[in-house]
């Protein structure tokens, strides 16, 4: 008997037909690790790379789980993007397909009706992205009273995109008895603090040499030309979105050069080097620790004695000198129990190096391609999506006519000419600026993992009120659901 059937010695035949149709022969070791421990009911906390198989890790659980006289959702899964809820979504239909399990893709951009029908013919399993889910929930057209299984897949790639709002929305309706499951390449203390929010008791699996805890730095390099980095950096920045970085360079002209294409190109950045005044140093040091700069660009020199808890990546601009130094950077973040990231631009010269110090520190860094421009533009297409639909989920349904449908005119007159689209594109830039991706995950009391006793409001209408504070005052505040 082959270890694929060893593992699913007890899976019904339909299960294993839908495994065979795939092709599958043998499992994944995310399966093997996952599929056992799912099994027994347990929260986990998965640390697992995409394309490691972890859809078959969760999917494979939840089809042996469900019910099919119940027809209604028994397992939501939430992702970050609408590609990867139609991936998931693919293959949880694919492997059940002749179990008789519903599955349903739920995400922004396109209708409802296709969505409300798949809902109220009985969904089994229903996966898509926060938003659109938090309008089901919020409209009650989505009853998860039957859930048994919640799965928050790229965890950290949800909260990169700003999903932390409608998360701890949706939080409030999903019933305290079930079982959570968190599943994310990179481990950061907003991480961690998620799973505080919706898992209990969690264990925790790891596919690094049996790591039993969280990485506290994950190391990463890229390799670019040296006439290309300064705009590989920037694309870096785009793509990751970092809280707060500091940028390392080798030399005072680097560090001057790097603030001012930064800045040129609308960064929150400023420096700090030998050329500057103790007191330029400390303010600009005394700026990154209280949140008021993202990111600070220096010299190993002048960053000395810099203690910044609170910082989420180190970016090396300039290989470093000798080993000792790369270890004094990436030290930088992960500190005080958080995670960090350590990211590293190298260029073909310095290669040779890069692998000698990794040799003499044993510290295994991982190759990333640089983003292209092609990836950043889909990463702020889906931020724009997430804010505009948080936006317009705020506005009272009875309003939105004369807030939004009377612009509808206006906006096809601009898309008609080249000089509108670029007003559009003006707006669009800005409005991502003023709301950037909310990655806190503030606070744990905030989002109770019971939903409150008053039901969830009916389909002739949403009765949830937001309660709308000044702008000014601190942003935005929901109440429950009625």
């Amino acid at each position: 008997m082959s270890e694929l059937s060893e593992l699913f010695a007890d899976f019904s035949d339909p299960l294993r037909l839908g495994i065979a149709d795939l092709g599958w022969s043998e499992p994944t070791p995310v399966q093997e690790r996952v599929i056992p421990r799912m099994r027994e009911g347990t929260d986990l906390i998965v640390q697992a790379q995409t394309g490691s198989g972890k859809t078959g890790a969760f999917g494979l659980p939840i089809i042996l789980n469900f019910d099919p006289e119940i027809a209604a959702c028994q397992s939501l899964i939430m992702t970050p993007t609408r590609e990867l809820a139609n991936q998931v979504a693919g293959e949880i239909a694919a492997l059940s397909k002749h179990t008789g399990l519903r599955c349903l893709a739920v995400y922004g951009g396109v209708g409802y009706q296709h969505q409300i029908d798949g809902i109220e013919a009985g969904a089994h399993v229903i996966v898509g992205t926060p938003g659109r889910m938090l309008d089901h929930l919020g409209a009650g057209r989505l009853k998860v009273d039957s859930l048994r299984t919640l799965i928050l897949d790229e965890a950290d790639e949800l909260l990169s995109l700003g999903f932390w709002p409608d998360m701890r929305e949706i939080s409030k309706y999903l019933p305290k008895q079930r079982q959570s499951c968190l599943f994310s390449a990179t481990m950061p203390e907003r991480v961690q603090s998620l799973a505080r929010v919706f898992l209990s008791d969690p264990s925790f699996v790891s596919l690094s040499e049996d790591q039993l805890a969280p990485q506290e730095i994950q190391h990463f390099f890229v390799v670019t030309t040296a006439q290309e980095k300064e705009a590989n950096l920037a694309r870096i920045l785009e793509y990751e979105e970092p809280e707060s970085a500091i940028i390392f360079c080798n030399t005072k002209d680097d560090v001057r050069f790097v603030t001012s294409y930064l800045q040129r190109r609308g960064f929150d950045a400023d420096q700090i080097s030998g050329d500057l005044s103790q007191a330029a140093r400390e303010q600009a040091m005394g700026r990154i620790k209280a949140g008021q700069l993202r990111f600070l660009v220096a010299t190993d020199v002048a960053a000395r004695g810099i203690d910044i808890s609170d910082l989420t990546h180190v970016i090396g601009y300039s290989a470093p000198q000798s080993p000792e130094v790369y270890v004094h950077r990436t030290g930088r973040t992960g500190r005080a129990g958080k995670a960090g990231v350590a990211i590293s631009l190298v260029s073909g010269l310095d290669i040779g190096n890069f692998r000698q110090l990794q040799q003499v520190n044993k510290i295994e860094i991982t190759e990333r391609e640089v983003p292209s421009e092609e990836v950043i533009i889909e990463r702020l297409q889906d931020q724009l999506s997430v804010k505009v639909e948080q936006e317009i989920r705020e506005i009272p349904q009875r309003e939105r006519a004369w807030k939004i449908d009377r612009f509808l005119p206006i906006v096809d007159s601009l898309a008609n000419n080249d000089e509108g689209r670029k007003q559009l594109a003006a707006i669009c830039a800005s409005f991502l600026k003023e709301h950037r991706p909310d990655t806190r995950v503030d606070s744990v009391e905030a989002a109770p993992k019971d939903r409150p006793d008053e039901r969830a409001p009916s389909r002739s209408g949403s009765k949830r009120r937001n309660d709308r504070t000044n702008r000014g005052g601190g942003g935005r505040r929901r109440r429950r659901p009625r």
